[in-house]
């Protein structure tokens, strides 16, 4: 299958060739650059059926994976101090969720504020006392003042959007002249989600890595930054992170999502017996399968 596009990347605009296949949907990758994006994207209706607007799923974040959500928190800041960003100053939290890392940067000494999709999550966050608007950045832009804010973060959020540029573009007129945007998403070129793509996806047609209909791109340290450069920004780096396995566990790799009890059983294995190898290579390569970004204004 071939599909017709414009690549946001290179501007390439195909054919893309089906890269990967699941439920319906669609991963191409740019023959140009090598983006892997969701083509087509899927509708917004098919959207509003994920846990974009599902209060069971804030419910989530708040019980079960609070805990872990704050030890991600912690680990985010630690990312941003190794980087040379410190606290202080006005600090913008781009899909925000239920406010974890806001209520930690607070913590550290910035003055957060948070965007955040889906009208309970948002909701929940407000009823813990964060100033956290409804909606995406496009939507509450025009609520704060250009070059007002020292610090942008999107953590996990520009692989959902349907034009990052756009985003990115308002994330710009809105940090000051030394400006930081810092980010962190999958990374499709990980050692691990590239021989599991190998391996297990191209023959059984499972993989852990994808989270289809919601991440409409997928991007790789090269990608990103080039993406981020085209953008305007500079100074771009790049360092990956281990995507911790009980994620996948939990989601991806949940043995009713692999096909029931049996097949799901061996499959699983595989994937396990891989991580095992995988993972310590990837930390010494730096080809973990997540990734934190970092790009500044001047």
């Amino acid at each position: 299958m071939a599909a017709n596009g414009v690549c946001i990347v290179c501007e390439s605009r195909g054919p893309f060739s089906a890269f990967y296949e699941r439920g319906g949907f669609t991963l191409v990758r740019c023959p140009r650059c090598s983006l892997v994006f969701q083509h087509p994207q899927a509708s917004e209706a098919e959207l509003a059926k994920t846990y974009y607007h599902d209060e069971e799923w804030t419910r989530t974040l708040l019980e079960q994976l609070g805990q872990k959500l704050a030890e991600r928190a912690t680990f985010q800041l630690r990312l941003l101090s190794r980087a040379g960003v410190q606290p202080g100053g006005r600090l913008l939290d781009v899909g925000c969720s239920a406010g974890t890392f806001m209520s930690a940067a607070q913590r550290a000494g910035w003055q957060a504020t948070g965007v955040e999709i889906g009208e309970s999550t948002a909701q929940a966050a407000r009823d813990r006392g964060l100033d956290v608007r409804t909606g995406t950045l496009e939507d509450v832009a025009d609520q704060f003042e250009p070059g007002s804010f020292s610090l942008i973060t999107f953590w996990d959020v520009l692989e959902h959007l349907r034009d990052p540029r756009r985003e990115l573009a308002l994330a710009r007129s809105l940090l000051g002249p030394r400006g930081v945007l810092a980010a962190s998403m999958p990374n499709v070129d990980g050692l691990y989600p590239s021989a599991t793509y190998q391996l297990i996806a191209r023959p059984t047609g499972r993989w852990e890595y994808p989270e289809l209909p919601v991440h409409l791109y997928d991007f790789s340290p090269r990608t990103i930054a080039r993406l981020l450069e085209g953008s305007g920004f500079g100074g771009v780096r790049t360092r990956t992170f281990p995507t911790p396995f009980w994620y996948y566990r939990w989601t991806s790799l949940a043995t009713p999502a692999l096909g029931g009890p049996v097949r799901g059983r061996l499959l699983r294995l595989g994937f396990e017996l891989l991580h095992v190898v995988l993972y310590p290579a990837a930390r010494l390569l730096d080809r973990q399968n997540s990734q934190f970004v970092l790009a500044r204004i001047g």
